[in-house]
């Protein structure tokens, strides 16, 4: 009996565990569908590392290279003051003026004001820390 007894607890145990996983990968794709919802120019990587930072609460608003791509025919001069007045830095500027590249303190509220812009097709970037940055490293997805 005392054997049986032990197998239904072990067997119990890893069926939670399976139901536990189960439940993380469930809510994991929730929040994948909210990023899509609310920021779908935005990508997925770069909002998680953020709200991880965020939630660590290990900077205030910490500093990203973030990179924006634009349509093409974008007015490229246009875009550049937008960013400096939002950011207070000058973009870099590449591809024909449809990659936009800043390092800048970064928010969400700062990724939505980004990726509400009718002419911006994608924004990604990666955490560097300081304001010091390398330069463009993304390729547009499309």
């Amino acid at each position: 009996m005392r054997n049986y007894k032990n197998k239904l607890f072990y067997y119990h145990i890893e069926n939670l565990s399976s139901y536990e996983l189960r439940e993380i990968r469930s809510v994991f794709r929730g929040l994948q569908t909210l990023y899509e919802t609310y920021l779908p120019k935005v990508d997925p990587l770069l909002i998680h590392d953020l709200l991880v930072r965020e939630e660590e609460k290990s900077e205030h608003t910490p500093f990203y290279m973030v990179e924006i791509f634009t349509k093409d025919g974008t007015d490229s001069d246009l875009m550049k003051d937008k960013i400096y007045q939002s950011t207070g830095m000058v973009p870099s500027i590449y591809d024909k003026g449809t990659h936009y590249v800043t390092n800048q303190r970064l928010s969400l509220e700062k990724l939505k004001e980004i990726s509400n812009d009718e002419n911006v097709l994608e924004v990604t970037g990666d955490y560097t820390g300081t304001l010091t940055g390398l330069g463009a490293s993304h390729e547009h997805k499309h």
